[in-house]
């Protein structure tokens, strides 16, 4: 027999996909019924699972051979606090690694030269986010056919992202399939997938203003502790905001509740200037240039602020219905990224995404340029070409070089000439 804390745990825990269904539907977005409730069966067996906090349908990614369907999870503190001790243990591994096999590679020299050492010094690698905080803040998992096993996403690094920012490549549905493209990406279409899933869900994550908030607490003691990421809420306060307002053009009245993506692949800036306590001490000489931080815009950013497309704005929004404007619900689609849809209507308000998995490009997708060639040795006299002397100039380089030999004759004779001048003196 369940008590009431365990209904009122399950009902935070479940998610009715059939209600969702009825709002998109009004505004021509959605899957089939049909679909949808084998779906919304598939995410409640999902769901049963016990480190499971909370789920929701992310939506669908449309591959050339099978479909992806997404679901977004959220893990309990139990298990996120459980993984992160996991993830910290296997990177002190790897460390201890590494260094046997330094010593494994320490020989003695060969009898013949070195080859010159490369001047080339790779850039640090940025490291990923932790588990439950930037783009590793939920997990995803992605079937495709509702009913067959939910496959759980790796977390994202930083070089999948930044990566996944220069290519274009559509999916097959093989999570297994191996990418080949120009730059190498680092993995394989399971990595992918994940990449573009927090592309997607930085960029088009958005609500009615106020629907979400940063909890009870107030926001100027929360910015005093540094370090700490603020997760956004529901509002349990939450008004309404009038349906007028949803559909004013400038969009002013919908947010970003989705963290901005960096340059760096991360949401929040990590300096590549930073170093431990032993390389600090021994570069304290050293004077390094000051890296400047990047700053994205900061969260419930309206999207008034997004900036626009060449010939279209980026974001569009209508009423779902002109007849019923009473019960009529607010629509927007996102045109950079088509197939990402969000409705309003009360106090209820959800994302859902329908589409191939890439942004919008307003002129053909062209392949970054290949990288400049590194020189192999310093430029210097001892290895430029010259061209061949000439037999005159080879001739006045014999004589000029004969006259350097007989200028020391003859000084010595003159020194020799003055000292005996000196004696007879």
């Amino acid at each position: 027999m369940e008590t009431e804390d365990d209904e009122e745990g399950a009902g935070d825990k479940r998610m009715d996909l059939l209600e969702l269904q009825y709002y998109f539907e009004q505004a021509g977005a959605g899957i089939s019924k049909n679909e949808m409730f084998c779906t919304s069966a598939a995410l409640y067996n999902l769901g049963q699972r016990e480190i499971i906090k909370k789920y929701r349908f992310w939506g669908k990614i449309f591959g050339l051979e099978k479909n992806y369907i997404i679901a977004e999870v959220e893990l309990t503190e139990e298990e996120t606090t459980q993984r992160i001790e996991l993830g910290e243990e296997g990177e002190e591994g790897e460390e201890e690694g590494e260094e046997e096999e330094e010593k494994i590679k320490l020989k003695p020299a060969p009898k013949i030269p070195r080859p010159p050492k490369s001047m080339y010094k790779k850039p640090p690698d940025v490291p990923p986010e932790k588990i439950g905080e930037g783009t590793n803040q939920k997990v995803y998992f992605v079937c495709n056919r509702p009913g067959e096993e939910w496959i759980e996403l790796p977390n994202v690094t930083p070089q999948q992202i930044t990566t996944a920012r220069q290519i274009r490549r559509y999916f097959t549905g093989n999570l297994d399939t191996e990418m080949f493209t120009y730059p190498p990406f680092p993995g394989k279409e399971i990595n992918y997938l994940r990449a573009q899933i927090a592309r997607i869900s930085a960029g088009t994550q958005i609500s009615p203003l106020g629907f979400y908030n940063f909890g009870e607490d107030e926001e100027e003691e929360v910015e005093e502790e540094e370090g700490e990421e603020r997760i956004p809420v529901p509002n349990a306060a939450f008004e309404p905001v009038p349906l007028r307002d949803l559909l004013d053009p400038s969009m002013s009245f919908w947010v970003h509740h989705g963290r901005h993506i960096l340059k760096q692949g991360r949401t929040k800036w990590w300096n590549p200037k930073q170093k431990s306590e032993d390389e600090e001490e021994a570069e304290e000489e050293e004077e390094e240039e000051e890296v400047e931080p990047e700053v994205g815009p900061p969260m419930f950013t309206p999207l008034s602020e997004d900036a626009a497309l060449e010939t279209m704005p980026a974001w569009s929004v209508r009423i779902g219905s002109q007849i019923v404007k009473d019960t009529a619900i607010a629509f927007v689609r996102s045109n950079l990224w088509p197939g990402a849809f969000a409705f309003a209507a009360g106090r209820k308000s959800d994302n859902i995404y329908l589409g191939w998995g890439h942004k919008y490009v307003a002129h053909n997708y062209s392949p970054p340029g290949m990288e400049s060639i590194q020189t192999e040795y310093p430029l210097g006299p001892e290895i430029m070409e010259i061209e061949d002397p000439s037999v005159e100039q080879e001739e006045a380089w014999r004589l000029a070089r004969e006259k350097k030999k007989a200028r020391p004759e003859e000084e010595e004779e003159e020194e020799e000439e003055g000292e005996e001048e000196e004696d007879e003196d």
